[in-house]
Parts: C-alpha cells; structure tokens; sequence
C-alpha cells in the first residue's frame, strides 16, 4: 500500500518593497496569485486554522497520485538586492520505492522574456525525490514539519547560484509548491 502526505502552508511571503501582492494572504487567492495543477486531490486554498494565529495562511497540497498543486505569482524586480521572507511549515512523505513527493517555497529567477534562469527551493523532500542543487538550483532543505521562518537578501542568495547571471533577473516567480509521483 502506497502511503503519501505533502503540503506547504505559509503564513505570509515578503520580498521588501511590497513587490508581492496579497502576500499576507488576507485578500482571496484570486487577487495578486495564479494557480495551477494536476491530478486527483490537490487542494489550493486559504484558511485561519491552518495555524494559531488568527490571520490567513496559504496552502498548496497535492495528496495521492501524480501531479502537482502551485500557487505562484510574479512580480518585476527592479534589483537583486532585496530581502525575502517567509514563515512556512512543510510536510511530505511516501512509503513506496517508486514514488517520490515534494512540498516547497520556490523563488524562480527570469529574465524580461519569462525564462527561468535559476530557482531557491526551500523544501521538504521524500527519500527518491530527484531535487538537488545544482549551478542553476539552490535546495534548502527542511527536515521538520514545524512553523519555520526563512529570510535571506537575494543578492547573496545567488551566491549560491554560479550558473545565474544576476544581471539578467528582470522577474523573481514566488510559488508554494507540491508535487508527487507515481504515489
């Protein structure tokens, strides 16, 4: 029996400036964020139980079977030096040998024309799940499935990133994230 569990809830998404629309999540989804997906299960949605605290948090999760649940928005970046915060709780796991899931907050880098150039993945990953760092890719991995607050300026986070040119960044694509496979 294949056996699998994955969400991503955050709290709230900041990149300084405001650049973000309804990041605090307080608006409906449809104002400011996108959504996509596949498959059977997959939940997008916004609550206030999702944590103790009395304002919305955001969730994305994508139960049995394959395909994915994303809610992503872009947003023009004049620079890379900016800050990015988030306050996220992840959890994904399958029991199966063939089959992989994963719950992330993705920052995707692009270009003017839309093309990703880079991504940050913080992530919480199931033992066969193929993301790894890269020149292109950053994985922070998360090992819990406590409330974790995450804060990095973008600058240095592309130090971590050698195959990004950040003079090519036009975009930043912020996405909650989650996927499996074959579960």
């Amino acid at each position: 029996m294949r056996k699998l569990f994955l969400i991503v809830l955050v709290t709230s998404l900041a990149l300084a400036g405001d650049f973000i629309t309804n990041g605090d999540y307080e608006q409906v989804l449809t104002v400011g964020w996108e959504q996509a997906g596949s498959g059977s299960y997959m939940y997008i949605d916004r609550a206030t139980t999702y944590d103790p605290d009395p304002d919305y948090e955001a969730r994305a999760e994508k139960g049995d079977g394959s395909g994915y649940a994303n809610l992503y928005q872009t947003v023009e970046v004049p620079t890379t030096d900016i800050d990015f915060s988030c306050h996220a709780k992840m959890w994904a796991y399958d029991n199966h040998t063939t089959a992989w899931c994963g719950a992330a907050v993705r920052l995707f880098y692009l270009n003017s024309a839309n093309n990703i150039l880079g991504e940050t993945m913080i992530c919480m990953k199931s033992t066969q799940n193929p993301w790894v760092s890269t020149p292109t890719r950053h994985v922070i991995e998360v090992f819990d499935s406590l409330w974790h607050s995450y804060s990095f300026n973008i600058d240095d986070e592309l130090l971590n990133l050698s195959g990004v040119n950040p003079d090519q960044i036009a975009k930043m694509r912020i996405a909650l994230y989650d996927t499996c496979y074959d579960c």
